[in-house]
């Protein structure tokens, strides 16, 4: 009879679900806290990542690209140290030994790579005396985030680590020859609503409404389709005032990269008949010089070529530039023009035009004929180890009846000279660029865009390597 209770009680299922439930509950807290440790050691990477970009790139500004290597590393080691210090639940050694390495490697042009891992604070390593061409800076961190659940279990920590990387090409001397076309279909509006200006404007005061080929002014007429684009009361935007402008803000950007240095060298070409019919068809605006607060104050000047008023002249002269300006580039070749002083500058040669090169011939439309740019006579430039930069204005077509957006229909000066020729323009200017150094832009935004890209390209910035 004792056996009976006891028999029941073991087959009594009653309360089991609970039982489970709670054994069951201990394993699942200490999976969720575990989650949440995870979660927080994951931030708490991500921030010590973010210092580790700050360190990186901390050793490779530009005016860290002058001083030398061991500065660079403290630099980097300081910053790293500053910003890292109180991120809660961060441990790292403090020595900065083990656990955070900070890795320098300078490229030069005659000298060996020179790589050095950073140092604590009393070390010295040697001044090599030179400016490197690159520098990459690489920051290792490995540390750990304090556990609050997973500690229970004997897990006090999680492992916290990355690397960042960033890397600096530096060219300390260049020199940048700017061919601008200054030529008359420079003079055309430089949007449609400046046309629409245009037309307007020339209809009123010279008695017929224009916006393209009438850029000298006729003996008939009272003024240029130039002058009357100046009048205060006309005041429309002509693509040479983009171009005039794009300009200056890239010799504003030289000066800022530069900062006291006299490093940049620019030179500037207009592209365009600048003597009469015989003359020759580009001239030497600024020479080569290091004075970039002269050059902005000239380039503001800046303004269409002259035209004589001859049918067919006054145009742009693609062929006499390529040839007039590569004997004012004293370059030797890329690998001697490394950039590493001023008689070594690396040279540049940024074409800005909207590819149409203007020939007479009889037998062709209103007295001479158009073509695109031969890009063979950009060779001679690349053999020497001259880079060039083309920035293609697109041209665009211009309407027949500015007053009506809508109407399809071309002008007629367009559909002649332009139109037959339109495909060829982008791929000859491309084909004269180097690889790389081609852009196209159709509005003064993009023009200005385009510009500051090619500087760009000659000046590397610093930037985080992923």
């Amino acid at each position: 009879m004792i056996a009976d209770p006891l028999r029941r009680l073991w087959r009594n299922a009653r309360g089991n679900v609970m039982m489970i439930a709670a054994f069951a509950l201990i394993p699942l807290t200490f999976a969720t806290g575990m989650g949440i440790d995870y979660s927080r050691a994951m931030r708490l990477q991500s921030k010590v990542a973010s210092v580790a970009d700050a360190a990186a790139l901390a050793a490779v500004t530009q005016p860290m690209m002058q001083k030398p290597i061991l500065t660079a590393c403290d630099v980097a080691r300081r910053t790293f140290v500053s910003q890292a210090t109180g991120l809660a639940g961060l441990r790292l050694d403090p020595r900065l030994v083990a656990q955070v390495t900070i890795t320098l490697t300078d490229t030069y042009a005659s000298l060996p790579t020179a790589t050095i891992i950073c140092p604590t604070i009393g070390l010295s390593a040697p001044d090599v005396g030179a400016i490197p061409l690159s520098r990459v800076s690489r920051v290792d961190f490995n540390g750990t985030s304090d556990n609050s659940f997973a500690g229970v279990l004997g897990m006090n920590t999680l492992p916290v680590k990355g690397t960042a990387s960033a890397k600096t090409v530096n060219a300390p001397f260049i020199d940048i020859h700017l061919a601008l076309d200054t030529s008359q279909s420079m003079g055309l509006a430089a949007t449609d609503a400046d046309a629409l200006k245009l037309w307007n404007a020339t209809t009123t005061k010279n008695g017929r409404g224009c916006q393209f080929g009438c850029h000298a002014r006729d003996p008939k007429e009272k003024y240029s389709m130039e002058e009357i684009a100046r009048m205060p009361d006309v005041n429309a935007k002509l693509r040479v005032d983009v171009l005039r402008e794009a300009t200056i803000d890239m010799i504003d950007t030289a000066v800022a990269a530069q900062g006291s240095n006299s490093s940049y060298q620019f030179a500037v070409y207009r592209i365009g008949k600048n003597a009469g019919r015989y003359g020759i068809g580009v001239d030497q605006y600024i020479p080569l010089t290091t004075a970039l607060a002269s050059v902005r104050s000239q380039i503001q000047s800046l303004e269409l070529s002259a035209n004589d008023g001859s049918v067919g002249f006054g145009d742009t002269d693609l062929p006499t530039t390529t040839n007039f300006v590569l004997p004012y580039i004293k370059a030797t070749s890329a690998a001697f023009d490394d950039g590493t002083s001023q008689s070594r500058a690396r040279k540049f040669l940024f074409i800005v035009t909207d590819g149409v090169t203007d020939t007479e011939g009889s037998s062709c439309t209103y007295g001479h004929c158009t073509k695109a740019m031969d890009p063979a006579t950009c060779d001679a430039y690349k053999q020497k180890g001259v880079t060039v930069g083309v920035v293609y204005t697109t041209y665009i077509p211009t309407k027949a009846d500015p007053t009506n957006p809508n109407n399809p229909a071309l002008r007629d000066e367009y559909i002649k000279l332009i139109k037959p020729i339109a495909t060829q323009i982008a791929p000859a200017l491309q084909s004269c660029a180097t690889s790389g150094y081609y852009f196209e832009a159709s509005d003064g935004p993009g023009i200005h865009d385009a510009m500051q890209k090619l500087f760009a390209q000659a000046t590397k910035t610093p930037a985080i390597i992923h």
